[in-house]
């Protein structure tokens, strides 16, 4: 039987090339494995190429002088000769291009040689949609070439690599969406936490925190998501328990809603509960339940221009209009604004002759179903 053994040093690279997915940054600790497997004095992955944008995300095992590493991304990147690189194959500088050319070029004078670099080993890995990945060790003129052995041992590390980089890529779309949906609620004023079955607390939005902080009955208890008053909370217990029971069984349709009671002149917050899907986590402390928390206290937010650009409203009249959406009456927000009642009414009249509405109300209504709410910033006072 063929020996099917992986040898340790091998191993440990490959290892860390599943772990450098979950670094921050990422394959810092492979570089340096594969920097040191291959003789190497610098290992380079770029997975995003720098442009006249934005500076790009280039990786490197080590960086000797700031200003070397932005002069790459500056300048030196667009004059780099080393470049679309047969998918998935390993090749040497010397081999892609003449010995003399490459030490003629200005990317080998001004930028590799005073970096002590020679010979260059690289791999190019392209996916559907253009690059995926471009890996690159060096060495200095003091040592030989890079040779077979070398190109066969990359050849076999490029498939880890290659899902590892794609496992980073949908774990990294994952968790922008997961922030644009938390920064999304954030707007909504709508608090967010997450509780195991324990009901102790795993994650929770900044509305969540400001709202247990501000005294409106719930409270933090060695973790967990309590409610201040008895009856309340034994209430909220038995909702709690009957969704954690739908998680287990994967029932995502088991929702529960619960009102706190007004608390002086604040009215109370409203709680919905959910159960979350079965983590592939196990242990007691996964994810079981989505608790979230409505205040009807807090003000609607929407910038001046959003109202401009779906009403056709002008500043003042955007400023008018989120305080009727905020409750006062016509009279309060002109006081508000310092503006005359007669001023405020020809505003109105204006907002509902632009949004085609004839009464508050129906005014109210169609700023908080718009996209208004979602912008999440404060009207500016001009």
């Amino acid at each position: 039987m063929a020996d099917l053994s992986i040898s340790p040093q091998m191993d440990a690279v490959i290892q860390s090339i599943y772990r450098g997915a979950l670094e921050s940054p990422p394959w810092q600790q492979f570089l340096g494995e594969l920097r040191t497997l291959l003789g190497g004095n610098f290992a380079t992955l770029l997975l995003r190429p720098p442009n006249i944008h934005e500076k790009g995300v280039v990786l490197n095992s080590a960086v000797f002088s700031a200003d070397i590493y932005h002069a790459y991304n500056d300048t030196y990147f667009a004059l780099d000769p080393f470049v679309n690189l047969p998918d998935g194959d390993v090749v040497t500088i010397s081999e892609f291009l003449s010995v003399a050319d490459f030490q003629q070029s200005e990317y080998f004078r001004s930028y590799l040689q005073p970096s002590d670099v020679m010979h260059i080993l690289g791999a190019d890995l392209w996916g559907s949609e253009g690059l995926l990945a471009r890996l690159r060790v060096t060495r200095p003129e003091s040592v030989d070439d890079f040779g077979d052995g070398e190109k066969d041992l990359c050849r076999l590390l490029l498939p880890h690599l290659r899902q590892a980089i794609e496992i980073h890529s949908r774990l990294r779309e994952s968790e922008l969406e997961r922030s644009l949906y938390a920064d999304t609620f954030g707007q909504l004023a709508v608090g967010v936490i997450t509780l195991d079955a324990q009901a102790a607390v795993l994650s929770s939005n900044p509305v969540a925190r400001r709202l247990i902080d501000t005294s409106r009955g719930l409270v933090l208890r060695n973790g967990s998501l309590q409610l201040e008053d008895s009856r309340e909370q034994r209430a909220f217990g038995t909702l709690l328990a009957e969704v954690v029971s739908a998680h287990h069984q994967q029932l995502a349709c088991c929702v529960r809603a619960f009102r706190l009671a007004d608390r002086a002149q604040l009215q109370g917050l409203s709680l919905l509960l959910r159960p979350l899907p079965l983590s592939d986590r196990s242990g007691e402390h996964s994810p079981a339940v989505a608790v979230f928390i409505s205040d009807p206290m807090a003000p609607r937010q929407a910038p001046s221009e959003v109202l401009t650009a779906l009403f056709g409203l002008t500043p003042a009249e955007a400023r008018l209009a989120i305080r009727l959406v905020n409750g006062l009456s016509l009279e309060e927000a002109a006081i508000s604004l310092g503006v005359s009642r007669n001023t405020a009414k020809s505003h109105l009249s204006a907002i509902f002759s632009k949004t085609g509405v004839a009464r508050q109300t129906q005014l109210i209504q169609l700023i908080l179903n718009s996209v208004v709410t979602l912008a999440g910033v404060q009207v500016v006072e001009e």
